[in-house]
């Protein structure tokens, strides 16, 4: 009996110390096979200090591994502890479950080229198998895996996108998920960033992986925008770009339906620097916050508490090849065509967004201190350069399918100002009322455009421009007035040949300038505000310059029916005999010198037209000088009145005596 119980108790102490030598030496086993036969098992070298395995309890743990990049000279990760504990009785109920795994330390590089990563490699070695064992696989597995408290301490992740030049360097990455449901139902995750930078974004979130549906809170601290400026790159033409983001929003979709995504929250920019690629500057900003109820990009709803835009400052400049906006548009974008299956694409190029599809409410829009600072590179020796300052924009309530008030002013260039009420749908302009007020401006803040197209400078004058508009389904009706205090333009650079029509405009704003000084005009505008060929400033700038046109070319018919009456300037007949003037002709030519002592600058044309039958250059001076003298015995300078030289024959027996006016140019 006793040597029986000898012999039990030594086969199971041997069992016993058999199983603690295996279970002892295990960890140092899988570790020497491991490093081993990694680059076999990964394509990567691995090195690991110590591998312990405790076959009672489930645990295991690795610390101290490196993995070197599939080039064995580079380093592709590292961490200084992995724990990972099983339940190993649950195995028995064929269950796979994972009660803890703990990453501590992991300092990691992740290198994307396109859509293929630094460890694509590893995933094709893996899944070069995939399709084959589901076509074996005929049923669902009975094996069923559950994870449970996941962490991740102390990491870092170095990621670089080759392809597109971006680069984020995270100095602390932490993680938990309390439960990965694989089965179904959502699993919860809590994330920590801080890039080196000391910016950084939490996230808290669901996500179900079956249904691929999420739920996320995400807060953004002091994030640098220049992380994002080689993404935008790849779709515009920045030059830098600088400033910070900070935010807390929540995010709810589905990851197969990202496009239908819904936010809510708040967002704020500050410190905003952007540059063109030339490194000149193109707008900056000191605030951009909104604060968001809810976005729905699905039924393209937006439901937005308040925007507030602080400080702008944008510029516009004009090139012969384009101007701003089309500079920093890039041609030809280039899509990877291993990103985009042919149905994605159909779907990309079908979309056809109309603004009546979008359902907005914009409570509080708020625009101070803006500036747009607007540059004219085509034209020349001197590029036209304007700012319009001060910049006010503020509407309340605005909403979709119904109009509502907007009030605007700024200040225009170094002494104008603009005012501006508008009642309108800015998505619809169908149907409007917008009041315009401009006062004060100084036209020789274009001297440079009235040089490139008058060839004239600009010496002094104020501008007043009112303007009422309405707008009734499409059909705009606009009334327009412009007042213009004492235009004074220089003589006409010879040198410059002027990209418009030639024409005398110290002549044409000598005549319609008032006696007060002040050149008033009312411009009508209608049209149909839906036809392309319609442009409400194109309208307004080709009617004052058609009037100006034909002031300028028959400035006395102007004057006829505007200034000094129909009977002022009207052809003065003569006979050929006639040495006195008759009582109705000293009358008219007292009218011409009334008219002629209020405008000093001008000098009054007298074009003699002989009768087709027995024309005579004698007589035809003659009567010159009667009209002469008596212009002169009124006040009239000698030198301000000249005999011209074009003239057709008189239709009639008589002598015609017609009147111009020029100045000199």
């Amino acid at each position: 009996m006793k040597k029986g119980l000898k012999i039990l108790l030594i086969t199971v102490g041997a069992i016993v110390g058999l199983v603690l030598l295996i279970n002892i030496l295990a960890g140092p086993i899988v570790k020497a096979y491991v490093e081993k036969h990694s680059v076999e098992l990964c394509h990567r070298q691995v090195t690991m200090k110590h591998v312990r395995i405790n076959l009672f309890t489930g645990k295991v743990a690795i610390i101290g591994l490196k993995a070197q990049e599939e080039n064995g000279k580079d380093k592709f990760l590292s961490f200084n502890k992995l724990k990972v504990r099983l339940s190993l009785p649950r195995l028995l109920g064929k269950t796979v479950r994972i009660n803890r795994i703990l990453l501590d330390g992991l300092d990691g590089h992740v290198v994307q080229d396109g859509i293929r990563f630094n460890f694509s490699d590893i995933i094709d070695f893996y899944t070069k198998d995939e399709d084959k064992k589901e076509e074996q696989d005929k049923g669902p597995s009975q094996w069923k895996v559950d994870i449970r408290n996941i962490e991740l301490r102390n990491c870092t992740v170095l990621y670089e996108d080759e392809r597109v030049g971006s680069r984020f360097d995270t100095k602390h990455v932490s993680a938990k998920v309390p439960r990965l449901n694989l089965e179904g139902g959502p699993s919860h995750i809590d994330l920590v960033t801080e890039f080196k930078d000391g910016s950084g974004f939490n996230l808290a979130g669901d996500y179900n992986i079956m249904q691929g549906d999420f739920d996320a809170h995400v807060k953004m601290q002091q994030l640098s925008l220049d992380l994002a400026l080689p993404y935008l790159k790849k779709l515009t033409s920045w030059g830098k770009l600088s400033g910070i983001l900070n935010g807390d929003a929540k995010v709810v979709g589905n990851v197969k339906h990202i496009e239908n995504m819904v936010f809510s929250g708040t967002m704020a920019l500050n410190n905003v620097k952007a540059t063109n690629a030339d490194k000149s500057p193109l707008a900056s900003f000191s605030a951009f916050e909104v604060n968001m109820n809810k976005m729905d990009l699905g039924l393209m709803e937006f439901d937005v508490n308040s925007v507030s835009l602080k400080d702008l400052v944008f510029h516009y400049d004009v090139y012969e090849d384009g101007t701003t906006l089309n500079r920093l548009q890039k041609h030809t974008m280039q899509v990877d065509s291993t990103t985009v299956d042919p149905v994605q694409e159909d779907t990309i190029q079908s979309q056809d967004m109309n603004t009546s599809d979008i359902h907005y409410l914009l409570k509080n829009l708020s625009v101070t201190n803006g500036k747009i600072v607007y540059t004219d590179h085509t034209v020349a020796p001197q590029e036209q350069t304007f700012e319009v300052s001060g910049i006010e924009i503020h509407a309340e309530d605005m909403r979709n399918g119904s109009n509502y008030p907007i009030s605007l002013k700024a200040n225009l260039g170094s002494l104008g100002e603009l005012l501006c009420d508008a009642n309108l749908d800015v998505l619809n302009l169908s149907n409007a009322e917008v009041d315009i007020s401009i006062r004060n401006l100084k036209i020789t803040d274009f001297n440079p455009y009235s040089l490139y197209y008058l060839a004239y400078p600009i010496e002094d004058g104020l501008l007043n421009f009112t303007s009422y508009i309405s707008v009734k389904d499409n059909w705009l009706d606009s009334q327009n007035a412009l007042d213009i205090f004492k235009p004074t333009f220089g003589k006409r650079d010879k040198s410059i040949k002027p990209a418009a029509a030639k024409i005398p405009m110290k002549t044409a704003m000598y005549v319609i300038t008032d006696r007060k000084g002040h050149v008033k005009m009312d411009l009508p505008v209608k049209g149909d505000i839906s036809s392309p060929e319609f442009s409400f400033r194109k309208v307004i700038w080709k009617t004052f310059l058609n009037l100006v046109v034909k002031i300028a070319a028959s400035p006395v018919d102007f004057i006829a029916k505007a200034v000094a009456g129909d009977e002022t300037f009207k052809p003065m007949l003569m006979p050929a005999d006639q040495v006195l003037l008759s009582i109705e002709q000293t009358h008219q030519l007292g009218g011409i010198s009334d008219f002629m002592k209020e405008r000093e600058q001008m000098q009054i044309i007298v074009n003699v037209c002989p009768p087709q039958e027995e024309p005579s250059q004698t007589k035809a001076e003659q009567c010159y000088r009667l009209v002469k003298d008596q212009l002169v015995k009124q006040g009239i300078a000698a030198n301000r009145i000249a005999m011209g030289m074009e003239c057709k024959s008189s239709d009639s027996k008589d002598y015609k005596v017609e009147f111009n006016l020029n100045m000199e140019e």
